[in-house]
């Protein structure tokens, strides 16, 4: 057996000093990992209030308000815009005045201006045209032009009353062929109250029962078990009553009705009859033409109408201003945020 120089309990009590080296210097390493990991990953709290995450916020709100701003007042930038360009359009197309089947509903409501309120004016309109196709491809309007067709082009000024909207002044609701048809306003309103309503009565000195006319379709009933007879209608397609004898002017889409000639007269031919005075229809039109809507019509497309004088349409130039000044306090509000944000960084 060999025997070393050393007493036995030096040797047993060497690897237990390294392992206990080697313990405290593997809990050093992992403090030290530890207090670097704390060191390199920030807290969430903390970057959420760091300059950077604050400015980016802070933009991100501004430009989201003006863009909502900006959305409000675009509509009427492009409103301002199409209407006067839509009048210099219109100052070059021909004038006519509306057929008579023409129909115009006017009336007046309270709506909000400021903390009071005011009595504003609203309309709705459906305008007819009657037109033919020249050959030069473009249309030709007037209440006397043989074989034209009706055109017809709805225009409206009516006031919002939804959810979003109070009846104000300038948000009213605009529908039609012009941008804003509410600058038609007191034209219309001065053609009168509703506008010219058929039928009417046509007076023929041979019979003691004047002609009924109207601007609507009439039809033929063929049943065969019914007493044979014509159905004439109002303009909203509501029946109005029945005639033995009606007749059709296709120069002036006007149907004029009787029962002089009796039941026994009564035929589907007669649309082509001629048993009406011949200048009947004109003096129908003529009835009319006295106190007729003028409007002006695009010869491509006669349902593109403009009530009034365009040259009268002028650009809100306010519009253009107030939109410039939201967009430089945009732009400043960026330009400060930016600024503070690199300050506030550099004195960290």
């Amino acid at each position: 057996m060999t025997m070393t120089d050393e007493p036995f309990w030096e040797i047993s009590e060497k690897p237990a000093d390294s392992n206990q080296e080697e313990s405290i210097e593997s809990k050093d390493a992992m403090i030290d990992h530890h207090a670097s990991s704390s060191r390199t990953t920030e807290p969430l709290s903390e970057k959420f209030s760091s300059p950077t995450f604050r400015a980016a916020r802070s933009i991100f709100f501004l430009v989201f308000v003006s863009f909502f701003m900006w959305s409000i007042a675009l509509e009427p930038l492009l409103t301002d815009t199409n209407t006067s360009k839509y009048a210099d359009d219109a100052e070059s197309w021909p004038s006519t005045i509306v057929h008579p089947s023409s129909e115009i509903y006017v009336w007046s409501e309270e709506v909000s201006c400021g903390e009071d309120t005011c009595l504003e004016d609203f309309f709705t309109a459906k305008l007819v045209l009657n037109c033919t196709l020249s050959e030069d491809k473009t249309y030709l309007c007037g209440p006397n032009v043989p074989n034209g067709t009706l055109f017809e082009t709805e225009l409206a000024c009516e006031p919002n009353n939804g959810f979003f909207g109070s009846s104000t002044a300038g948000q009213n609701i605009k529908r039609g062929s012009m941008p804003n048809p509410c600058i038609a306003l007191y034209d219309i309103w001065d053609w009168g109250f509703g506008g010219n309503d058929f039928p009417v009565q046509y007076s023929d000195s041979r019979y003691e029962e004047p002609w009924e006319v109207y601007d609507t379709e009439c039809k033929w009933q063929s049943e065969p078990n019914d007493e044979p007879y014509w159905n004439c209608y109002f303009a909203n397609d509501e029946y109005d009553t029945w005639w033995h004898h009606c007749e059709f002017d296709g120069n002036h889409s006007l149907w004029f009705c009787t029962d002089v000639f009796g039941s026994e007269a009564s035929s589907e031919d007669n649309q082509n009859a001629t048993e009406r005075p011949e200048e009947s229809a004109q003096e129908v039109i003529e009835s009319f033409q006295k106190d007729a809507l003028e409007v002006r019509y695009d010869p491509a497309d006669p349902t593109r109408v403009f009530v009034g004088d365009p040259t009268m349409v002028s650009t809100n130039v306010g519009v253009y201003v107030g939109i410039f000044i939201a967009g430089l306090a945009v732009c400043v509000g960026v330009v400060r945020i930016i600024t503070s944000t690199m300050k506030t960084t550099e004195e960290h």
